[in-house]
């Protein structure tokens, strides 16, 4: 599966499951243990790898902590600066951290179901993810997923359609939401205009 990744105005097409099988010989396991370590099945982890089959949010999450990264490397380029993030964080806790992302320096993220996802922090190797959310008219979302810390948004345009647990929950422009990570969740836009809205999440989950 290709997931679509831009630095700088650069669009870049990457298959993850290039990414995946790159991380496994590079960290000397062999499918089986991968599949033995992530508790994924060896067929699944195959057809990820040869790229005929599209991965579950969830299915990247056990992988990303199988390999000990963030979710985002599994499908960012190895030549995108984001080598060195210890160092900067080290940095930024001893000497104060400031950074600017002008509009037209944003990292774009483009995932499965059609959601673009600019980062309006740095990076994604600090205490806060930062995202300007585009969601198309119609986006489908099948998995609840949930991941460690607390999210808020606020939506900018259009409406969005959730299920925090068993509550759903529907956000037009201006309404805003805070929930604790660790319930499953899931966004769609139902709608037949384009959905816009910041999100913040702490810890990143991506």
């Amino acid at each position: 599966m290709r997931l679509r990744f831009r630095f700088k105005g650069r669009a870049l097409d990457m298959k993850i499951g290039l990414k995946i099988k790159t991380l496994r010989k590079q960290q000397h396991m062999t499918l089986e243990q991968l599949a033995q370590k992530s508790r994924l099945s060896t067929g699944v982890l195959s057809q990820l790898e040869r790229d005929i089959s599209t991965p579950r949010v969830t299915t990247l999450q056990k992988l990303s902590k199988t390999f000990g990264v963030t979710m985002s490397s599994l499908f960012s380029d190895d030549h995108l600066p984001n080598d060195g993030h210890k160092d900067r964080e080290k940095e930024s806790r001893n000497s104060g951290f400031i950074a600017v992302v002008r509009k037209q320096q944003r990292k774009k993220v483009f995932m499965p179901w059609g959601t673009t996802m600019e980062m309006l922090c740095p990076d994604l190797h600090h205490k806060v993810e930062f995202m300007y959310l585009i969601y198309p008219p119609g986006t489908k979302v099948e998995e609840r997923y949930d991941h460690e810390g607390e999210e808020c948004g606020l939506v900018l345009e259009g409406t969005f359609a959730g299920v925090v647990g068993d509550q759903e929950i529907i956000l037009e422009a201006g309404d805003s939401v805070y929930y604790d990570s660790s319930i499953s969740h899931r966004w769609e836009n139902n709608g037949d205009k384009e959905a816009r809205a910041i999100w913040v999440t702490t810890p990143p989950w991506l």
